[in-house]
């Protein structure tokens, strides 16, 4: 899903048809993400600290709401694949507020990545085969990671990102010049550097005290 974000991202790189056809795949993988994990969007192991469950709802509801935003005005836009339904409305505010929410939406989904990141570290440990207690696992990839968010951190910074989630841009700007290769390695950067902050921040203020709360 990650990989599919980065292509409709990519908006400029693929055209108009390929853009709308990657929006239904991934739209459809949301439902089915959704529907895979039904029985843990608000019922959570009462293993896991209260504020750590606040925390999972909350971004929970604004993935649904941002991502739910982003799929409606898409539809709204849409030029080839779905003109023809009932609400097609190719208004400058429709397509800003599917730029925002698209934007928001990279973002939030990083969030979402940092919340389950142990998880997925477990599980490409076991894939590919690695010890947890490794050097690999604890301190190759971990500065491999942090490397990447560094110049995701860059990117934010450098680019004009930031004007796009506070609405301040009418039209999408594309450098056609970037290549396709370069273009994905930034936005994969950005989702890094706050998938990695969430993961950080909740060792920080959550696990961390929890561990120095439990019994020695």
């Amino acid at each position: 899903m990650t990989l599919l974000l980065l292509v409709l991202m990519g908006f400029h790189l693929h055209g108009e048809i390929i853009h709308e056809w990657a929006g239904i795949i991934f739209t459809l993988l949301i439902m089915l993400h959704l529907y895979l994990n039904r029985h843990r969007l608000w019922s959570l192991s009462p293993n896991i600290p209260l504020t750590m469950r606040v925390v999972n709802r909350a971004v929970n509801a604004l993935t649904f709401v941002v991502i739910l935003t982003a799929i409606v005005s898409g539809i709204m836009l849409s030029r080839h694949i779905l003109l023809g339904l009932p609400f097609h409305n190719p208004a400058n505010w429709v397509r800003k507020v599917h730029m925002t929410s698209v934007h928001w939406g990279m973002l939030i989904l990083a969030l979402h990545i940092g919340l389950h990141w142990k998880m997925l570290a477990t599980f490409f440990c076991r894939v590919l085969n690695i010890s947890g207690n490794s050097h690999v696992a604890n301190i190759i990839t971990p500065g491999v990671f942090s490397l990447i968010a560094l110049v995701g951190l860059y990117e934010l910074l450098s680019t004009d990102y930031l004007d796009y989630l506070l609405i301040k841009v009418d039209f999408s700007f594309f450098d056609y010049d970037e290549s396709a290769l370069l273009f994905y390695f930034r936005n994969l950067a950005m989702i890094v550097l706050f998938a990695l902050m969430t993961r950080f921040l909740l060792w920080l203020f959550i696990f961390r005290k929890c561990k120095a709360m439990s019994p020695q």
